[in-house]
């Protein structure tokens, strides 16, 4: 190693995550060390692969001891606001420590780090060696405690134990709570599509065991109530949308590229909707029971009992509404889509435009075909991509096969003759195309269903391929026998455009017997009913949604933290004059019960929030148009006065490759050196909108001196956090700016701060574009940092996310801007090239 461990202070690593990824031994040797996730917006010197790991989960520096000459120094940890730390198995919460020889640091749930300076100490101190004979021997995956050396065998061992999951919340957040739950999710994106109600089931474990009996029932009539509202919202706005469309309806118009967009949160609320109901079954019974038991059911109390019964049946039946709704809009919506192009299998072109390549290559579907097969892929891939159950998936597309073949069996019998198919090469081509139909069916899992909706036009199309000389010597009866599948009326319409196309006379052996001739000239019975399609039977099991299960995908498990961290970010709110709160001279706030989880079975702690952050709620977004930037209230104001918060958010977005100027045209320059015209000077708008103790933080004392620096600093006293870390208090004042897009776009060129010498997730303008929109404005200048698009807060969204809000945020936008001061602009000037 290029560092001795007899030299440097290191961080032991005594429990991990990943054996691939993990290092056994970190060596602390610079001055400032960053601990977290690796993202593509966030390279941490010391990087971590659990989880809860935040992409900047803490920061460890050197700090110069007070009087001393010296470059060594102490080193310090700083944690990041939702991060979970703990030394020694106390929690940090947002207080710099000062680590010593032998510390155990536990980052989230996973990590057990030693800590040891060869310079402080050699042989570990007693306390420490206490504290590591108190660590329990436990798997790093689950916490369950391990066998003893020597055991009988692996399999006498204790299985692992299921991590406890809850979602704690007060009465009065539960209306706040459910709105954020139903806007957590984007039915598009990459997050698990049962999010919603897994957290929603969470919240009715909750209320049913913790809240006042017979509350849950209000809780659940209300989710489904919320969800009903929601499902109706979205397809109101499809039926808008559809309306628009000119007449007659075409191809192009109806192409299911542009319909999944808009079937994505139908279908969406279908699936959650199926799971809550599944577990409201499961669940209600069991909770009435225990309620029966907590009260004398006598009186007032009776009353309530039935009134918890009534709300509980109310809300399934909601959801089933919420379910059936769904369904019919969904496969009305791609009905039309096969009305548009089903027609053209009964117009078969000639069989010279079809090719092969060679014989050895499966001939490709012809146009008219594949045009089918791709309405029945995607609503196939649409339903799966939302998980919607597979029996309710199913369902669906059993139902496009009976409009499918009814459609196309009506259109025979109705048109006749003046369809190609009634001539023999035709008809041959047209059942081979649907033997290629069928086909494609039963490789995709549904043939069962495919035969059955197509029987009667697959019989109607072997009669319309039979040879003519063959069918003139079959008689009523035996037609009868050979195409079983069609009624008399059916058969007896058939036979007669087969002869009208044919121009041969009437043939006497194709008349009906004696016992079909009544039923032979009805012709109500002649074309089929879409009356009747298969029934919708909500399924009985094959749920994904489980409170019990001993795994629980990574995805909603990082949502879950993020909705406890939401949670608590609302009781900090709530109580800004409590015990612990800045500007109350206590101590940190506490983190509140349901913030983490209880430490069980060898945990050594527990993440508090997720990798990617989410939208703060409703709540967060009512900003005035402009006005000083509150501190009360705000992430960034956790901290006590006189310290300056350390980086409020974490990003992982997805992988881009520049995280600049992909706004702009790519000509676009990078805007002004520092002196220019252009740079913003401290006599500009962000030098003297404020006076100097606010534009600069409640103490007025940031920047005064070096990092390190303070005077009198006893050697337990938790020190100053560095003055690299980034907070809202680098902003002046928050103003709302509305653009109109022009030729060239918005005209700002964007970055995200992690990418530059702010070193800290944001996103920021870097560029203005002369005569653009954004530069013509006049308000909005380099540095500048955007706090909300349309109304929805970027505030801990990845930079992607972020920038794909204003991509399609419409011709007209409106930001809320922070302005940012002049120190801030030349680091937001100056990019930081990727480690």
């Amino acid at each position: 190693m290029r560092y001795s461990l007899y030299q440097s202070p290191h961080l032991l690593l005594l429990q991990g995550y990943s054996q691939q990824h993990d290092s056994l031994v970190y060596v602390l040797n610079r001055d400032r060390h960053t601990v977290g996730q690796r993202t593509p917006s966030s390279k941490p010197s010391i990087s971590l692969s659990a989880p809860d790991i935040l992409p900047l989960h803490c920061t460890i520096r050197r700090q110069p001891l007070p009087d001393s000459g010296q470059a060594a120094g102490r080193l310090v940890l700083e944690p990041i606001p939702g991060a979970h730390i703990s030394v020694n198995f106390s929690e940090v919460g947002h207080r710099t420590v000062v680590l010593h020889h032998g510390d155990l640091l536990s980052l989230g749930l996973y990590y057990l780090l030693l800590f040891k300076d060869p310079a402080q100490a050699q042989p570990l101190p007693a306390r420490a060696l206490a504290r590591l004979r108190a660590v329990p021997q436990s798997c790093r995956l689950c916490g369950a405690a391990l066998g003893a050396r020597g055991a009988a065998s692996p399999t006498q061992a204790a299985l692992p134990r299921r991590q406890q999951l809850l979602l704690e919340f007060e009465p009065d957040l539960e209306d706040t709570l459910l709105q954020r739950i139903m806007t957590l999710i984007e039915p598009g994106g990459d997050d698990h599509k049962l999010t919603p109600a897994f957290l929603l089931c969470l919240c009715i474990q909750h209320s049913a065991t913790h809240f006042q009996p017979g509350t849950f029932g209000q809780l659940l009539l209300k989710i489904a109530r919320l969800i009903r509202e929601t499902v109706w919202e979205k397809t109101k706005e499809l039926a808008e949308k559809q309306a628009q469309l000119q007449e007659p309806i075409s191809l192009a118009s109806c192409a299911m590229a542009d319909l999944v967009p808009d079937l994505q949160p139908i279908l969406f609320w279908m699936s959650n909707s199926i799971e809550l109901l599944y577990f409201i079954q499961q669940k209600c019974p069991l909770y009435m029971q225990s309620m029966e038991e907590q009260l004398d059911i006598t009186g007032s109390k009776e009353s309530l009992f039935s009134c918890t019964l009534t709300a509980s049946e109310e809300a399934m039946a909601v959801l089933e509404e919420v379910v059936l709704y769904a369904f019919q809009q969904c496969v009305y919506y791609v009905s039309k889509s096969l009305y548009i192009c089903l027609p053209a299998l009964l117009e078969c072109p000639p069989f010279q435009t079809e090719r092969r390549e060679s014989w050895s290559s499966a001939p490709e579907l012809p146009e008219e075909l594949r045009r089918v097969v791709s309405v029945y892929q995607a609503a196939l891939d649409l339903l799966r991509q939302l998980q919607v159950h597979p029996e309710v998936a199913s369902q669906m597309l059993a139902y496009l096969f009976f409009f499918s073949g009814t459609l196309l069996l009506n259109q025979l019998l109705d048109r006749g003759p003046s369809l190609s198919c009634f001539h023999w090469p035709r008809g041959v081509q047209a059942c081979a195309r649907l033997q290629q139909l069928l086909e494609w069916m039963r490789s995709a899992g549904f043939g069962a269903a495919g035969e059955h909706f197509f029987q009667k036009l697959s019989c109607t199309l072997n009669l319309l391929a039979t040879p003519r000389a063959q069918l003139i010597q079959m008689s009523w009866t035996a037609l009868r026998a050979a195409f079983p599948a069609l009624s008399p009326a059916q058969l007896h319409r058939l036979l007669t455009h087969y002869q009208l196309a044919s121009a041969m006379g009437p043939m006497s052996t194709w008349e009906p017997g004696a016992q079909d001739s009544p039923e032979a000239f009805r012709s109500e019975d002649v074309l089929e009913s879409y009356e009747n399609p298969p029934p919708i039977v909500l399924p009985s099991d094959g749920f994904q949604v489980d409170l019990e299960a001993n795994c629980l995908d990574d995805s909603i498990y990082q949502h879950l933290l993020y909705v406890r961290h939401f949670l608590w970010g609302l009781r900090s709110r709530a109580s800004p004059g409590s015990p612990g709160r800045p500007g109350s001279g206590a101590s940190q706030p506490v983190c509140p019960e349901g913030m983490h989880h209880v430490v069980l079975d060898g945990h050594l702690g527990a993440p508090s929030c997720p990798l990617a952050p989410r939208d703060p709620g409703p709540a967060a977004r009512e900003v005035a148009p402009e006005r000083t930037l509150p501190l009360r209230g705000a992430p960034w104001a956790q901290a006590p006065p006189g310290r300056q918060p350390g980086r409020g958010g974490s990003q992982a977005g997805p992988p881009h490759t520049d995280s600049s100027c992909l706004l702009t045209p790519p000509s676009t320059p990078l805007g002004p050196e520092p002196g220019d015209p252009d740079w913003p000077e401290s006599g500009g708008p962000c030098g003297k909108a404020l006076p100097e103790r606010q534009r600069n933080g409640l103490s007025g004392l940031r920047g005064a001196a070096p990092e390190g620096d303070s005077a009198a600093l006893a050697e337990e006293s938790p020190p100053a956090p560095s003055s690299r870390s980034s907070s809202t208090e680098d902003f002046c004042y928050v103003f709302t700016v509305e653009l109109e897009r022009g030729p060239s776009g918005l005209g700002m060129g964007l970055i995200d701060g992690m990418h530059t010498h702010l070193g800290a997730p944001g996103l920021y303008i870097q560029t203005l574009l002369p005569g653009s929109p954004a530069a013509a404005d006049g308000r909005l200048s380099l540095g500048d940092r955007i706090l909300e698009v349309n109304g929805s807060s970027l505030l801990g969204l990845g930079y992607l996310r972020a920038v794909d809000l204003i991509r399609h945020g419409g011709k007209k936008m409106r930001f809320l801007v922070a302005k940012s001061d002049v120190e801030t602009a030349k680091k937001i000037h100056f990019r930081t090239p990727p480690l």
